[in-house]
């Protein structure tokens, strides 16, 4: 493996992270505007904007990290919907594991509650933290699909299909 390449997949894997960390970022602002939204309604304050994009990032640098560790693999003779399915709980599970694991640490160095940190909860309301991981799960389920299509097809063939122009390479 030369320099050359190396920087080429350095340069695609940043590239990588800060798209779907924009993608994750307008779910999560999306889903702080309705919490914004539900809380103003109650008379509660509400102002953690900023910590979608924080939290999109994160998620994003775990998603990679799980998609690394357990990549879509096409030529089993499994169908892409059977996939992209199993990919996208499975990515949403890890993504979830290691973001409580992170809550947990942070609760620990500041001496928090760890159950409450990890949910971002009071306790009794863990319905809004298994709701929040089934939005996490429609956030990246396009993504899969994109993925599992750009292995298919290839990234070449994908970027003509979304931007149309230039002509796929076969």
């Amino acid at each position: 493996m030369n320099i050359s390449s190396i920087i080429y997949k350095l340069k695609y894997e940043i590239l990588k992270i800060w798209l779907l960390s924009f993608y994750f970022t307008v779910f999560f602002i999306a889903i702080s505007y309705f919490r914004f939204a539900i809380l103003k309604t109650a008379q509660v304050p509400f102002t953690d904007f900023g910590l979608g994009v924080v939290k999109a990032v994160i998620c994003a640098k775990f998603l990679l990290v799980s998609q690394a560790i357990y990549p879509i693999k096409l030529n089993d003779g499994k169908s892409m919907l059977l996939h992209i399915l199993g990919r996208s709980l499975l990515y949403v599970m890890l993504v979830t594991i290691l973001i409580a694991i992170e809550e947990a640490i942070m609760a620990k160095i500041h001496g928090k509650n760890i159950l409450d940190s990890i949910t971002g909860l009071s306790p009794g309301s863990i319905h809004i933290f298994f709701s929040l991981d089934i939005l996490y799960w429609l956030m990246v389920v396009p993504y899969v699909v994109f993925s599992a299509i750009s292995q298919s097809i290839g990234v070449s063939s994908l970027r003509v299909i979304f931007l149309g122009h230039g002509k796929p390479k076969q």
